[in-house]
């Protein structure tokens, strides 16, 4: 397979994400998880337990199924491009809180893609699994991390420093788990796909 045609299913897998997440988690229902029903703190549980998690899951398993590398980076493209085109064709509205699907989210996702992608090549040193492991670990925070320090802070507030513990440790519970997931999975899609791995 070209790398061409890898990066271009990686980004269409990212794509398929945002189907996926729009349908699983329409407006205000991220917050109304974290805050009203988990009684999470915020600005950011939504960011650290769902859609750090899931673009995890879509990045590490289309970076892990692309032989020619950048997988992680091209799905989350795809995933960041795609949502902010279908919320923007189809008037999808979204939580302006969290700025989905602004050219500030596109750039949080890429981040985010460049973070997995980051792991994923100097981490060869250690095994897959602690390489996925480490990958969701770090992306996540990276993706927090933007998000307290641009996105929030004009949309929903600074987060209060009592609650930045509790939050980071969610965050990195969220990624190192779904960092795991994305490895059983993965595995799982290359016996079925029949991909070396």
């Amino acid at each position: 397979m070209s790398r061409a045609k890898d990066l271009a299913l990686s980004a269409a897998a990212g794509a398929g994400g945002t189907v996926v997440f729009l349908f699983a988690f329409p407006k205000g229902s991220v917050s109304t998880l974290m805050h009203a029903v988990l009684h999470l703190p915020g600005p950011g549980a939504g960011i650290a337990l769902l859609l750090g998690p899931f673009l995890i899951l879509v990045a590490l398993n289309s970076s892990l199924l692309s032989r020619a590398g950048g997988g992680g980076l091209a799905a989350s493209l795809g995933f960041a491009v795609c949502y902010a085109l279908v919320t923007w064709f189809f008037s999808i509205p979204t939580d302006p809180k969290g700025a989905f699907g602004s050219l500030w989210f596109i750039a949080a996702v890429a981040l985010f893609g460049l973070a997995v992608e980051a792991v994923m090549l100097f981490g060869r040193a250690f095994s897959q699994t602690a390489r996925c492991l480490l990958a969701g670990a770090f992306a996540n925070v990276v993706l927090l991390l933007f998000y307290w320090l641009v996105i929030f802070p004009g949309t929903a507030g600074w987060a209060k420093w009592g609650d930045i513990p509790l939050l980071t440790a969610v965050c990195l519970a969220g990624g190192l788990l779904s960092g795991y997931v994305a490895r059983v999975t993965s595995k799982a899609l290359c016996r079925a796909l029949a991909v070396e791995h």
